[in-house]
């Protein structure tokens, strides 16, 4: 039996950019770096490898976000970071 041809309907999803997403969470392009105390450009680069490389600007970033709750402040730096979720311990 001859296999259909792909319609292009099964791609799989592009990935969610993490960095642009927290970005329009926290107000915008100007009110984040104004926050974290970086340079629009270095935001930029930022956004286009997709992840924080600097550890304390990540978790400053989702400690503004979070401030509230901990947990969910450390799941987010994690994501910013490039990290993958950390794994629940039984």
């Amino acid at each position: 039996m001859a296999r259909k041809k792909r319609n292009g309907r099964h791609k799989p999803r592009t990935p969610v950019n993490i960095i642009y997403r927290t970005i329009q969470a926290s107000g915008g392009p100007t009110a984040t770096a104004r926050a974290l105390g970086v340079s629009l450009p270095t935001l930029v680069r930022w956004r286009k490898i997709g992840r924080v490389p600097d550890a304390a600007s990540a978790l400053t970033w989702a400690g503004n976000l979070c401030p509230n709750d901990g947990a969910a402040a450390y799941a987010l730096a994690r994501q910013l970071a490039g990290l993958a979720p950390r794994r629940r311990v039984r």
